[in-house]
């Protein structure tokens, strides 16, 4: 929150929603006299929502809908914490002797309130709020500072040691003789004359020739018998 309510005045015109949203959260803003800081925020609904304090000791929250009613204010000052809501779950800080004020008289209550708290932080009180929040600020650096130092301190004292294995290993290499260079033995490619014969390779034997079929004999009689035989035999059918 760090909006003055210059800039929270502007903040309202730009995210009103309709004239009588802008009239509430402009009566709380106006009833803020002094160093008051603040933010506002609105919902896709038209709903904003005002927050604000003086000096870390008053704070207020207000949600404002969009037809301009107040739904939820919070209120907290040094003492007490009262909370204005149409929920009675949600109320806080009210008595029997100290009612709630119905809500139509919220907003009379509201901008009451903020001009009462007004009146109760000055200058002095501002500037020791400030300052309580800049020593606490400053003590959280100095403890972060502290701790990069002592883990410099401690990367420094890894990096001597370090150091010294690394020099005493140079050392030590540097005193050892140089290795002698290792000897090349000679490649030996296989030439054509002692490259292996190649295998014979084996043909299969051709078949064996089928025996010649004898020719008939013509020239013995008897064959010359039974040839005239048949011949004869052929006629007569």
């Amino acid at each position: 929150m760090t909006a003055t309510p210059d800039d929270l005045r502007k903040r309202a015109t730009r995210l009103r929603r309709g004239v009588g949203q802008l009239g509430v959260l402009e009566a709380i803003i106006d009833a803020a006299y002094g160093p008051w800081l603040g933010v506002m925020d609105a919902d896709g609904r038209g709903t904003a929502e005002l927050r604000m304090h003086l000096a870390g000791q008053y704070r207020i929250t207000a949600v404002v809908t969009s037809a301009g009613k107040l739904s939820l204010v919070q209120l907290t000052d040094p003492d007490t914490e009262r909370v204005l809501s149409a929920k009675p779950s949600l109320r806080q800080g009210w008595t029997d002797t100290d009612r709630m004020p119905k809500q139509p008289d919220w907003i009379e209550y509201v901008v009451s309130w903020v001009e009462n708290a007004s009146t109760h932080v000055d200058r002095r009180a501002v500037l020791a709020w400030r300052l309580a929040g800049a020593d606490r600020r400053l003590a959280a650096m100095d403890e972060t500072i502290e701790n990069l130092r002592a883990s410099l301190l401690e990367r420094e004292q890894l990096r001597t040691t370090l150091a010294a294995e690394v020099a005493e290993l140079r050392a030590e290499l540097e005193s050892l003789p140089a290795a002698p260079a290792p000897s090349e033995d000679p490649v030996t490619f296989p030439t054509d004359a002692a490259a292996p014969a190649p295998a014979d390779v084996l043909t299969p034997d051709p078949p064996d020739p089928a025996p010649p079929i004898p020719a008939a004999d013509t020239s013995s009689p008897d064959t010359i018998n039974q040839t005239a035989f048949l011949e004869t035999t052929q006629v007569i059918l």
